[in-house]
């Protein structure tokens, strides 16, 4: 009688054993998902502090824009002025806003107001423009409620620090800065006037060079 039971108990204590580890395995793909599913959700770190978990960053993420509103990258200069003269958002005060930079066929445009966009700038070569430098008023709108913004139509930025994210395509950079400024770029026509720059500061070493040699 002793044997049988002991037999029995035996048998009961493989069952569960062999059934703890059956449902283990069944476990196993569910735990590993919810592994990676903790791992995407770790907390951004901005100015030291945590953004919480929640924060959603879009998968499936918009094309990048060419500019904000109704003015964007490559329109001509005078469509740029006439867009500025309909939209009161922007402060555009007409003629006394536009100035001329230093360099061959570069404008500039900047607005200002007391509403939500403190201060833009609005950077032309050759008639077109290629810069756009959006400046929030910070006591209007924060840096978290534009980055969470862009986070959730773009995507995940291509580089993250504590004072600019950073975005691009083969067409456009956008960036965000610190306090709240955000930033289009032409890449093509910023990477051309690098380029010449580069050319023409090596052209001014090898003449200063030429000069000095003739001493």
């Amino acid at each position: 009688m002793s044997f049988s039971r002991f037999f029995f108990g035996l048998s009961f204590f493989f069952i569960f054993i062999q059934s703890f580890f059956l449902f283990a395995q069944s476990r196993l793909p569910a735990q590993k998902g919810a592994v990676g599913s903790d791992k995407r959700m770790q907390p951004l770190h901005i100015d030291g502090k945590d953004l919480p978990p929640v924060l959603y960053i879009n998968p499936n993420p918009q094309k990048l824009p060419s500019g904000y509103r109704s003015i964007f990258l490559g329109m001509e200069f005078e469509d740029v002025k006439e867009a500025l003269k309909k939209d009161g958002l922007y402060g555009y005060r007409g003629e006394r806003d536009v100035s001329l930079l230093p360099g061959e066929n570069r404008v500039l445009i900047e607005t200002s107001s007391s509403g939500y966009l403190a201060r833009c700038w609005f950077h032309f070569y050759e008639n077109k423009l290629y810069t756009i430098i959006i400046n929030f008023n910070p006591e209007k709108t924060d840096f978290y409620s534009v980055f969470t913004k862009l986070l959730e139509k773009y995507g995940e930025p291509l580089s993250l620090s504590p004072e600019t994210v950073y975005w691009e395509n083969a067409q456009v950079s956008l960036s965000l800065e610190r306090p709240v400024s955000v930033k289009y770029i032409d890449r093509r026509v910023f990477n051309a006037l690098a380029d010449k720059s580069g050319v023409e500061e090596s052209a001014a070493e090898i003449l200063r060079s030429r000069i000095l040699d003739d001493l």
